[in-house]
C-alpha cells in the first residue's frame, strides 16, 4: 500500500512540476458557452443525446407507457435485471408506466427503509438484488448531458443510487440549454424537494491507483428516456 501511494504521491509531484498556468488574458477558457436558449428543441436534444453518449450514457425516445416499458423492459432483460425499485407512478412523467411494467413482468418492488441505524443496515442490504431503479426527472439539461433529480415523498434517493442500473424518464419539454438557465428560470428549484442532484451519466471514480471505474458509488449503467 505504502508503493502505491508513494507512486501516486510522486506522479502528483512531477506533474505540478510540469503544470502551466495559463495567462490571465488567455480567452481560452471563455471560448466555450452552453447552447443558445433560443435554439430549437430539437437541436438542444441533439446537444443532450451527444453529451450524454460522452458520459457513457444512453438516450431513447419514446411515445407512450407501452413504448417507455418496452425500452425498459429490454433494459433490465440485457442486464439481467429481475425486479426494480421505483418513484410513484404521479412522479414519473408516464401514467400508467408501472401497470404496463407489470403486465410485461417485471415486478416493481417496494420498500420502507426504517430510521434505525441497524434495520436500516438490513433493510438496504435485502434491496441489494434489485437490479434496476426506475425515476422520473424534473429536466435535462443540453450541455452537459445531466438530468436534475428533486427527491422528496414518493420521489425517494434509493432508487437512482442502489441499483446497477438507472432509467429515467424526462419530458422532451423539460429540456434546457444549461443549468444556468434552469435556474434562472426557477429560481426556488434548491427549495423544490429534500434533495436536488444532477445526474451525468454512470458513477465513476479514479480514487484507486487513479483508474477510472464505474459504478463503484452508484449505477453503473444510466439510460434516459425521452417523452413528449
Amino acid at each position: 500500500m505504502n508503493a502505491a501511494r508513494d507512486r501516486i504521491l510522486a506522479s502528483v509531484r512531477d506533474g505540478l512540476l510540469r503544470a502551466v498556468l495559463p495567462d490571465a488574458t488567455d480567452d481560452r477558457a471563455g471560448r466555450w458557452a452552453p447552447p443558445d436558449p433560443a435554439l430549437p428543441r430539437d437541436t438542444l436534444i441533439e446537444h443532450f443525446g451527444r453529451a450524454l453518449a460522452s458520459l457513457a450514457g444512453h438516450l431513447h425516445r419514446a411515445a407512450s407507457a407501452s413504448a417507455a416499458a418496452d425500452i425498459i423492459a429490454g433494459v433490465a432483460a440485457s442486464q439481467g435485471a429481475t425486479s426494480y425499485l421505483s418513484w410513484d407512478d404521479e412522479h414519473l412523467g408516464c401514467p400508467g408506466l408501472l401497470s404496463v411494467l407489470e403486465s410485461r413482468g417485471l415486478p416493481r418492488v417496494t420498500y420502507d427503509v426504517p430510521g434505525d441505524p441497524v434495520e436500516r443496515a438490513r433493510g438496504t442490504h435485502e434491496l441489494g438484488g434489485v437490479g434496476l431503479g426506475l425515476t422520473g426527472a424534473h429536466a435535462a439539461l443540453a450541455d452537459c448531458g445531466a438530468i436534475v433529480l428533486v427527491s422528496g415523498p414518493g420521489r425517494g434517493r434509493l432508487a437512482s443510487l442502489l441499483p446497477p442500473v438507472h432509467v429515467a424518464i424526462v419530458s422532451e419539454r423539460r429540456m434546457w440549454p444549461s443549468l444556468t438557465a434552469l435556474v434562472r428560470a426557477e429560481a426556488d428549484l434548491l427549495d423544490a424537494g429534500s434533495n436536488v442532484v444532477l445526474v451525468a451519466g454512470p458513477s465513476r471514480t479514479a480514487d484507486i491507483e487513479m483508474t477510472l471505474t464505474h459504478g463503484v458509488h452508484g449505477p453503473k449503467h444510466v439510460h434516459v428516456i425521452l417523452m413528449p
